[in-house]
């Protein structure tokens, strides 16, 4: 890479994996997780359109470097609220629930348990879907 492209790239905004979520290549996230849920859904929805950096940490979370194993577009972000009995709804006029099962796999989880255990200590409140994919609940 030409200086360019690594100032370009440090400009980047970066997303941090686990492992778990990482392909056997370690090139791309796993098959089927086509989005992933982050909290502050309005920082995440100014990066909607922009290409991200998608790593995992060398060693010890913030305190090692990013190993960065692929680039990704954000196709969009969708609004979600995290409510008291684990569920994510969609912040729209109706509130139609998204089924957990559905949220769950396509955010790459075995099964809907490890997916509740996984934002069971997350705070409450709205969360972003960032969408790698043309898809939409």
């Amino acid at each position: 890479m030409d200086k360019r492209e690594i100032e370009k790239e440090r400009k980047m905004t970066h997303i941090s994996f686990n492992p778990r979520f990482i392909n056997d290549t370690s090139d791309d996230l796993i098959l089927g997780k086509i989005h992933t849920i982050r909290h502050a859904y309005e920082f995440w929805k100014k990066q909607e359109g922009k290409r991200i950096a998608l790593f995992k940490w060398e060693g010890k979370p913030y305190k090692s470097k990013h190993l960065i194993f692929c680039k990704k577009k954000i196709v969009s972000v969708q609004k979600v609220i995290k409510s008291e009995v684990a569920d994510f709804w969609l912040s729209l006029k109706d509130k139609n629930p998204i089924p957990i099962n559905t949220i769950s796999k396509n955010d790459g989880f075995d099964n809907r348990e490890e997916f509740i255990k996984w934002f069971a200590e997350k705070p409450y409140g709205e969360y972003g879907i960032i969408h790698f994919a043309d898809f939409k609940y």
